[in-house]
């Protein structure tokens, strides 16, 4: 008991160090010194720009004070560079370079790419098949749910501000739960009762664990840690139902290579390094990589389509011609 004690009392100090170490930028003298200095020479008593601003920053509402940090930023990422220092983190962040003012424009622009991935993906989708065919309507969701995810994407790392955060981590939870969902009603198509069952459950977890979220209860790390989860699950279930259907299914290794890829680019959301250029992260990577994998998950919702179309009409074919 002793000993646990102790283990708890250690790996509480370290967890507080880290996060010391993790802002070590924004707490040095040099950064603060340089802080409150462009606040007396830019900003008046109400922290608004003396001068006029350029519009890249008027349009995306950037305020003096938080210009001022951008500005503080870089002159102590340069003291510590030429003191032979590693790159320091800002308020838990690394460094970018704000480009038309945004802040982190790698991601930005390929929160873009995403979502117009899924727009042109989704176009062809409808454009082949129609109401009429099976999971239209469940794929159709799916699709809304992940451009509306990416949409918040794109604006999140376009300003980061407590509204913009809060949208993007509760849309990113929506788009992992929801394909888990889809997933589910796939492998039990046609079955009413495990639909209700399905749907009922997550329609629940998503009103929980976003009002939860929106209130303050749930943070961040915790969000993180529970999107880690839907998603391992998700995997796991399909891929059985990849398993146990290879052979019957000419069409479901694109859903199997899409739960392999998926989970080996996931590795760059665990890397962490100063961003190359002082624009690419391991985040925005993460996101360059996702691109493809939309294109090889509407393959699949399209073959799917298509198989679950044949077979039904095959079937209901052979019943009527044992009725007659």
């Amino acid at each position: 008991m002793l000993e646990l004690k102790w283990f708890l009392i250690l790996a509480f100090q370290m967890f507080i160090i880290t996060n010391i170490e993790g802002s070590i930028g924004d707490k040095s003298q040099f950064y603060n010194l340089c802080f409150e200095k462009c606040l007396d020479s830019n900003c008046d008593r109400d922290k608004k720009f003396k001068e006029l601003p350029s519009l890249s920053l008027r349009l995306l509402f950037w305020s003096c004070t938080e210009d001022c940090s951008y500005r503080c930023t870089w002159k102590t990422v340069d003291y510590f560079i030429s003191h032979g220092l590693k790159v320091p983190q800002f308020h838990g962040k690394w460094p970018f370079i704000r480009l038309f003012g945004c802040q982190e424009p790698a991601s930005v622009i390929f929160s873009i790419l995403n979502f117009y991935a899924h727009i042109t993906m989704y176009w062809k989708f409808k454009k082949k098949y129609g109401s009429t065919y099976p999971m239209f309507y469940i794929w159709t969701y799916f699709s809304l749910v992940c451009m509306h995810g990416w949409f918040w994407s794109f604006i999140f790392h376009a300003r980061d501000i407590p509204f913009t955060e809060v949208m993007d981590y509760s849309s990113a939870f929506i788009m992992i739960l929801t394909l888990l969902y889809c997933m589910l009603l796939r492998i039990t198509y046609k079955n009413n009762k495990f639909f209700a069952v399905i749907t009922c459950g997550y329609l629940s977890t998503l009103y929980s664990h976003l009002s939860h979220l929106w209130s303050g209860y749930i943070n961040y790390d915790y969000n993180m840690k529970f999107n880690i989860v839907i998603g391992f699950l998700t995997f796991v279930i399909t891929m059985t139902w990849w398993h146990r259907n290879q052979k019957k299914l000419s069409y479901v290794y694109l859903i199997g290579w899409f739960n392999i890829l998926t989970v080996f680019v996931t590795i760059l959301e665990i890397a962490d390094f100063a961003p190359i250029f002082w624009i690419f992260d391991a985040h925005s990577l993460w996101h360059a990589s996702t691109v493809p994998l939309t294109i090889l998950l509407y393959k699949f919702m399209m073959a799917d389509c298509s198989y679950l179309s044949t077979y039904y009409n095959k079937l209901t074919l052979n019943i009527d011609y044992h009725i007659h």
